[in-house]
C-alpha cells in the first residue's frame, strides 16, 4: 500500500509508526505537499512556477539553513507523483490522508484527477472537525497531532472512494482549474475558488495593537480555526505591508519576529 500525505509532518509521523512496526514494512509513505490551495493551478504541478511557490512559502520565516536539502524535498514531491501513477497502473492499493484544510482538500481532489484515467478506487482517511477520544474532545484537530497519538483511531476512519467518485472529484478539479483563482478555501465544507484577499480583514483585526508577526499568525490559527497554513498568512501579511495596510514598528531579519500594527 502507498500512504499519501499532503504535508511533510504527516508523512514523517507515519514513517515513525512504520519503524515501530505498527504498519507494514513494505508499505510506502509519500508526501505531495504542493500547496495547491494557492496560486495558478492551470500550470503543471511540476512547473518551475509551482516549485518556486513552494520554496517561497517554506522560506517565509527566513530560517531555512540548508536550501539544497529543501529543494531536494520539493523535487521529491514530483517523483512521488510518478510513483503514485505507477502504482495506479499496477493496481496497487493507495490510501490518502487528509484533514479539512484547503491545502489537504485541494491535494485530495488533485490526486483524484491524476488517478482518474486508471479507473481505480482509493482508500481515504479524512479527519473530522471534532474528534472524541477517551482523554479529551478536540475541535478542528491537526492530522499530525492525532496521527501521532492515536494511529488506530485514524486508521479506523478509512473508507473506500469508488472509481466513479474519483471521476467526480476529477471533474471538480477541472472546474477549479478553469476558474483558476489565486486562492482556494473550504467554505461550508466545500472547496471553492476565492479572492486572494479573503483573509485580509481577519489579519488586520489581529494587528489593531502592536504585536509580533508570529503572535498575530498564532492568534488567527488558534481563534478562527480555519485550518490555514502559517506560510499562507505570512505571505499575505507581507503583501499588506507592501500595500501600506500594515506598518512595521520594529523590523527584524526574521520576518516572524517583526512587530506590526494596522496602518491608520
Amino acid at each position: 500500500m502507498i500512504h499519501v500525505f499532503f504535508s511533510e509532518a504527516g508523512a514523517g509521523i507515519m514513517k515513525l509508526h512504520q519503524e515501530a512496526g505498527k504498519i507494514a514494512a513494505e508499505d510506502e509513505i509519500v508526501a505531495l505537499a504542493f500547496m495547491l490551495d494557492q496560486g495558478d493551478i492551470r500550470l503543471p504541478y511540476d512547473s518551475q512556477y509551482r516549485l518556486d511557490l513552494i520554496y517561497k512559502m517554506y522560506t517565509q520565516n527566513g530560517q531555512i539553513k540548508n536550501p539544497d536539502h529543501l529543494w531536494e524535498s520539493i523535487y521529491s514531491y514530483v517523483k512521488n507523483v510518478d510513483r503514485l501513477i505507477e502504482a495506479a497502473k499496477n493496481g496497487e492499493e493507495i490510501c490518502v490522508y487528509s484533514e479539512n484544510s484547503p491545502g489537504d482538500v485541494s491535494g485530495f481532489i488533485f490526486v483524484c484527477s491524476l488517478l482518474d484515467p486508471y479507473d481505480i478506487s482509493l482508500q481515504y482517511v479524512e479527519l473530522p472537525q471534532i474528534v472524541h477520544n477517551p482523554d479529551y474532545t478536540t475541535l478542528f484537530p491537526s492530522l499530525e497531532n492525532i496521527l501521532y497519538e492515536y494511529l488506530d483511531y485514524v486508521l479506523s476512519l478509512k473508507i473506500e472512494i469508488p472509481y466513479f467518485d474519483v471521476n467526480y472529484y476529477s471533474m471538480i478539479w477541472e472546474s477549479l482549474k478553469n476558474e483558476n483563482s489565486p486562492l482556494r478555501a473550504v467554505v461550508n465544507g466545500q472547496l471553492m475558488s476565492v479572492r486572494e484577499d479573503i483573509y485580509d480583514i481577519v489579519i488586520l483585526n489581529r494587528f489593531e495593537t502592536p504585536k509580533y508577526e508570529s503572535q498575530g499568525i498564532g492568534e488567527i490559527l488558534g481563534i478562527y480555526q480555519q485550518k490555514l497554513s502559517d506560510y499562507l498568512l505570512a505571505d499575505r501579511i507581507q503583501t499588506l505591508i507592501d500595500e501600506d495596510a500594515l506598518t512595521i514598528l520594529e523590523d527584524c531579519e526574521l520576518p516572524y519576529h517583526r512587530v506590526l500594527i494596522k496602518t491608520n
